[in-house]
């Protein structure tokens, strides 16, 4: 079975497949109209109103039914990409079907059965068949690019990396996920860790620059004195007057934030 992307079968994306349809059913019937002989949806007369009312009604509910369907499937058994593509086409003849009842219903003696099912079908083949495509796509590359994302912040999380001293020796080695914060003090950074669930701290003779190489990308200043993991933090108090943030670890004090680092933290943490 081919790995589908979890997010393609996600609450979200499959509602928003199923209005893209909608959608574009009605562009396309605007265009397929001309040349259908059984083309009978209008919104100007009320007999035929009811029946377009109808139509989209039962296949939009259907769809949404189908669709928490495929999500229950999939959260049991897996549904690979041959799954989906025999879901995907059952639903073009259930929807073919619903199309061709009412339909005959509305035309009643103006067609019969045997001119209606296969240009029905095709038909909503097209309707369904071309959105899913596109959805498909879409949803593919963005679920493999959501899978990644969470891929790197996990392998950050356990990158080890080392903070050395001004002598460029090493005198500290930890994951990136325990690092707290660093503050300087003088000639020396006093670099705030997390270990066995209690906050430790090491006093470096270093430079808070120093630190910021060593720790590039994973360590941000918000203060002259401060550095803070922009991953640890938990709140972030934008009030000009009174700049601070709040890490999620417990017992650490609130940690200034200065103007001139003010839309740097800002534009971080929207990220």
């Amino acid at each position: 079975m081919n790995k589908i992307p979890d997010y393609m079968f996600t609450r979200k994306f499959l509602f928003l497949t199923v209005l893209f349809i909608v959608v574009f059913s009605i562009l396309f019937l605007q265009l397929y109209s001309p040349f259908s002989s059984t083309y009978w949806f209008t919104l100007r007369d009320s007999y035929m109103l009811l029946g377009t009312t109808t139509m989209y009604a039962f296949s939009v509910l259907f769809l949404l039914s189908s669709k928490i369907l495929l999500m229950e499937l999939n959260r049991k058994y897996g549904v690979g990409v041959w799954g989906l593509i025999l879901f995907s086409l059952a639903e073009v003849f259930f929807v073919s079907v619903i199309y061709i009842s009412i339909t005959m219903l509305v035309k009643q003696n103006d067609v019969t059965l045997v001119e209606l099912a296969p240009r029905a079908i095709f038909c909503i083949f097209l309707i369904l068949v071309i959105p899913y495509m596109i959805a498909y796509l879409f949803g593919y590359a963005h679920g493999l690019k959501i899978q990644s994302g969470k891929a790197d912040a996990k392998s950050k999380e356990t990158l080890m990396v080392s903070i050395h001293d001004n002598n460029g020796k090493i005198k500290l080695s930890l994951r990136i996920m325990d690092i707290l914060y660093a503050v300087s003090e003088d000639n020396y950074v006093k670099v705030f860790y997390e270990q066995d669930g209690t906050v430790r701290n090491s006093m470096i003779r270093t430079t808070a620059k120093n630190i910021e190489d060593d720790l590039e990308g994973q360590i941000t200043r918000c203060h002259r004195s401060y550095l803070i993991n922009i991953a640890k933090v938990k709140f972030f108090n934008n009030d000009r007057d009174n700049l601070y943030v709040i890490l999620d670890q417990e017992g650490i004090n609130p940690i200034p934030v200065s103007r001139s680092y003010r839309d740097i933290i800002a534009s971080l943490l929207s990220k």
